[in-house]
């Protein structure tokens, strides 16, 4: 059975930044796709697939690529893993503050520090100015700050050794998984 989420992103003040919907997707369904052991990670994985309404405060936009995402209850990071087809294109790893899960509804601060992971395990620190002015303009407290610039060192450390979180992030999707779930507008 499929449980649909919805996930909402705030700014560090509060504000709404964004909401969508997805799909939960159980550990099983990782593995027969490809992933790392996920034994020793205590996480909620979400798909979303190509086309999914993505409502932020701007205007709502198609998700154009199939997504995978990763949160952990008690980390300062998630991942976004986008795919063409079956085949991953990329990952984003987001910091954010720890975020809130319920049964149908995620929540979380994204505190705009991201970066972005090839398939070979390359990567750019895309938004190190964007943390900087949010931190200065949003009056980030030094907590926040320090826990976010040490979640982006953990980050880089994991991709570097090519060990931990990015481990569970498949390069090939078995399609028959993730394609009978849809995550239409319900509005």
């Amino acid at each position: 059975m499929h449980r649909d989420y919805l996930v909402e992103s705030r700014s560090y003040d509060r504000l709404p930044r964004g909401s969508w919907q997805a799909q939960y997707i159980d550990e099983k369904q990782l593995i027969r796709s490809g992933a790392g052991n996920q034994s020793q990670h205590d996480f909620v994985a979400l798909w979303l697939p190509a086309g999914t309404p993505m409502r932020w405060t701007t205007g709502t936009r198609a998700l154009r690529s199939h997504c995978l995402q990763f949160f952990w209850p008690q980390r300062w990071y998630m991942l976004s893993a986008f795919y063409r087809g079956d085949t991953l294109l990329h990952t984003y790893a987001m910091i954010i503050q720890p975020p809130t899960i319920q049964l149908n509804r995620l929540s979380y601060v994204d505190l705009d520090l991201s970066v972005l992971v090839q398939p070979d395990m390359t990567y750019e620190v895309l938004t190190q100015a964007e943390f900087d002015h949010a931190a200065e303009l949003l009056r980030y407290d030094e907590d926040t700050r320090i826990s976010a610039l040490m979640a982006l060192r953990t980050l880089t450390s994991s991709i570097q050794r090519s060990i931990g979180i990015f481990s569970l992030v498949p390069h090939h999707l078995n399609q028959a998984d993730f394609n009978a779930v849809s995550c239409a507008d319900p509005s």
